[in-house]
């Protein structure tokens, strides 16, 4: 039974972040109201989800602290993660996803810059957000 779940669940695109992280949440928000086919599914990187989920070989060491995202059995991971997630989303948000234009070694730059301050910006919280009824069935973790 949790193999089915797993098997199925790998076929999804799932939004791993960090719960305790007010950026992080507030990121999940908008993707939630924004993502214009609601085929993005999330959870929390602190969940057992992510290495049951994820081959071993395509996990980051260590894992970053920020989010990760799983598509067509592929973890992608900082700036390729976010702009995979934003082409999901409504135009004109759709149109950050043109930004893997720019070389990834800057675009991680950037990233990373705002990852390390993610808790000056939005601050931390001691507990996960907690989705309203109609979005509990995209939160997998």
């Amino acid at each position: 039974m949790v193999q089915d779940n797993i098997a199925e669940l790998s076929k999804r695109a799932i939004v791993f972040y960090d719960g305790s992280c007010g950026f992080c949440q507030a990121s999940v928000q908008l993707v939630l109201k924004y993502n214009k086919h609601q085929n993005l599914y999330f959870a929390p990187l602190q969940s057992d989800l992510l290495q049951t989920l994820v081959p071993g070989t395509q996990l980051p060491d260590p894992l970053p602290d920020s989010i990760l995202f799983w598509e067509g059995g592929k973890l992608y991971t900082e700036s390729e993660a976010a702009l995979r997630i934003a082409r999901h989303l409504n135009f004109p948000l759709s149109i950050l996803y043109y930004f893997r234009f720019i070389p990834l070694s800057f675009r991680d730059f950037v990233y990373r810059f705002i990852a390390r301050n993610r808790y000056r910006i939005a601050g931390r919280t001691d507990s996960c957000m907690l989705p309203s009824p109609a979005q509990r069935a995209r939160f997998v973790g």
